[in-house]
């Protein structure tokens, strides 16, 4: 299927991206999954990065501690153009960070529970679960009063600042599930244990509230817009039975995917470092023709670097605390259905971060943009998942299958898997034409939100219903890649194995 002058076959599911910087680039992709020219395009234009940072380096040497340089380039098989950098796209650094190679979107990632549900427990009751979803998610159910101790415990050290600073008492809302589910017991199956460290909380001032009274903020809990959403599904078929076995996963049993970041708190800390770098840039030196800018991490701008990872922690901890919510509610609206369910967390990881590691002996910075990462079982000693390798979380299009994988830990991608199916279509293009088609979908997939499409006073409001099919048509199947040869890509390059096929019964979206 490619054919791209710019791209060599190595062999079936690898791609070299040829570039005149002789840099590792390689593109995971078969033959079955579609390749985008402006993706490429936008890649290639990335990588004239290496002249920023040779130029930045000689004209301030005092910025590094360390010759900079771009170490590997790994792409995923849902590589599709972005905002100057693609989604799918892994970047290890030597010296410096790149900010915008994570996007606004910090941390943005996947966090999925299995339950003790059936889906036949569930699916003659989807009318009632849909008005239980529709009124915490969107119709004022949500309740989470926090003090501003919890929210700066929360910034500054994560899930374990908010288990730390929360009482046992306060059960208000949302936190007697919290306490129910015993969170602080389930954070050796979050990464990291959704608890980065930082010193101080940068520019949240004001949203962290009162310092003598609970308050309620609109961010915590949210879904996002975009292709974000908290998905009920059932695991439809086991692909591997001795990992399926090991992490809880049965035929027929509901899950609840989550799938969204840290929403208008990391798209602060994100814009505000897209203004930084562009003001350390060296004045002698015109602004890259790409637009892409990096923040050296020499002792000379040791000050701006650390202020910078204060305040990607501190967005990456919200949005961790953020899924945790989000499940949360999914847990409340099941339990007005189905009564007591048991809801364990398989796990939760990002997909838009970055990552300190040790390369050949040395240490670089890993950038994930859209792609998860997919250790194998040695690296993730001392966790649960030290006898298989790391959950994987690969969400097909929407009303489409999604699923489960086990990480293989394959240095070519470093440690990379995709992170959904990949979009084939821009948003404005997937709303020309395919009229029929998506009338077909929205007649068999059952989606909650903030507009109740049941109402016949709101089916009488054309502009509303107008409105909110668009934002839905933006996401729908026909704009994404299939889900198929994507697994297909990841599965036969080693880089992560299938566990298990989950199918959507019901999704909200923001």
């Amino acid at each position: 299927m490619v054919h791209d002058p710019r791209l060599t076959r190595l062999d079936a599911t690898r791609l070299r991206v040829n570039n005149g910087y002789g840099l590792d680039v390689v593109l995971f992709a078969n033959e079955q999954v579609p390749v985008e020219g402006g993706a490429v395009t936008e890649l290639l234009e990335l990588l004239d990065l290496q002249k920023t940072v040779e130029q930045v380096a000689e004209v301030s040497p005092h910025s590094f501690n360390e010759t900079p340089t771009i170490k590997q380039v790994a792409i995923t098989p849902d590589f599709h153009k972005a905002r100057g950098i693609p989604v799918g796209t892994v970047l290890a650094t030597k010296g410096f960070v790149v900010p915008q190679a994570i996007g606004n979107d910090i941390n943005c990632g996947m966090r999925l529970h299995t339950t003790s549900l059936q889906a036949d427990q569930i699916t003659d009751n989807l009318d009632e679960l849909e008005t239980a979803c529709r009124r915490i998610y969107f119709e004022g159910g949500r309740n989470i009063p926090m003090s501003r101790n919890q929210r700066e415990a929360l910034f500054k050290n994560g899930l374990t600042g908010l288990v730390d600073s929360t009482p046992r008492n306060q059960t208000e809302g949302l936190w007697s599930l919290f306490h129910e589910q015993d969170i602080g017991g389930t954070l050796d199956h979050v990464e990291q244990h959704g608890s980065l460290k930082a010193e101080r909380v940068f520019g949240l001032n004001d949203f962290m509230g009162p310092s003598d009274r609970l308050s309620r903020d609109s961010q915590i809990g949210s879904i996002g817009g975009g292709n974000h959403f908290v998905e009920i599904q059932r695991v439809e078929k086991i692909l591997d039975s001795v990992v399926a076995h090991t992490w809880g996963l049965k035929p027929g049993m509901v899950t609840v995917m989550v799938h969204t970041g840290s929403v208008s708190i990391g798209h602060l800390c994100g814009g505000y470092y897209r203004d930084v770098v562009r003001q350390i840039h060296p004045t002698m030196l015109k602004h890259p023709d790409n637009g892409i800018f990096i923040l050296p991490q020499g002792e000379a701008q040791q000050e701006t670097s650390a202020l910078f990872w204060d305040a990607l922690n501190n967005a990456a901890n919200f949005a961790f605390a953020n899924r945790l919510f989000l499940a949360l509610m999914a847990l409340d609206s099941l339990q007005k259905v189905a009564g007591d369910v048991e809801f364990p967390l398989l796990y939760d990881a990002p997909h838009n971060l970055l990552w300190k590691e040790e390369q050949d002996g040395e240490e670089v910075i890993i950038h994930r943009k859209g792609a998860c990462p997919a250790r194998g079982f040695e690296a993730m000693a001392n966790t649960p998942f030290a006898y298989q390798g790391e959950p994987v979380l690969v969400p097909g299009s929407m009303g489409a299958s999604s699923y489960i994988l086990v990480g293989q830990g394959h240095t070519g991608s470093l440690c990379s898997a995709s992170h959904g199916a990949g979009r084939t279509l821009s948003r404005g293009d997937a709303l020309k034409g395919h009229d029929e088609e998506f009338r077909k979908f929205m007649e068999t997939f059952r989606v909650v939100t903030p507009t109740d499409l049941r109402r016949q006073d709101v089916r009488q409001r054309q502009d509303i219903v107008s409105k909110k099919l668009e934002e839905i048509k933006q996401e729908a199947p026909y704009a994404y890649k299939g889900i198929g040869p994507i697994v297909e890509t990841l599965t036969a390059a080693g880089i992560a194995r299938p566990v298990a096929e989950v199918k959507p019964l019901m999704t909200i979206k923001g």
